[in-house]
């Protein structure tokens, strides 16, 4: 478990089928955010509508006025091989907060 050391915040940006529920889209964003925050680079997923990897190139990209890390998912669902993108946007500044808004 990640120990906790402030308030952290930001944003997640998904780009994802629309065939997955809802819930497997917050499960696949939660192992990103929790990928950015441990630093992780790779990590296996498996869940009742797919299978498969979520990993990063610690690449920053923009998003309109949004920047942030982003990661990229290689499923294998029942309606074949897809593909999910997502961009975490931190908008305090590292561990314990200490600052205001940040525009990345």
């Amino acid at each position: 478990m990640m120990e906790h050391q402030g308030i952290r915040w930001g944003y997640v940006f998904l780009r994802a089928p629309n065939f997955l529920s809802g819930e497997d889209r917050d499960s696949l964003m939660t192992t990103a955010v929790e990928m950015y925050l441990s630093g992780e680079p790779e990590r296996d997923i498996l869940a009742e509508g797919y299978e498969g990897r979520v990993y990063t190139e610690r690449r920053f990209e923009m998003l309109g006025e949004f920047g942030g890390q982003r990661f990229d998912a290689e499923l294998e669902t029942v309606h074949g091989r897809d593909t999910a993108t997502f961009l975490v946007n931190e908008q305090t500044r590292g561990i314990g907060g200490g600052g205001g808004f940040s525009r990345n």
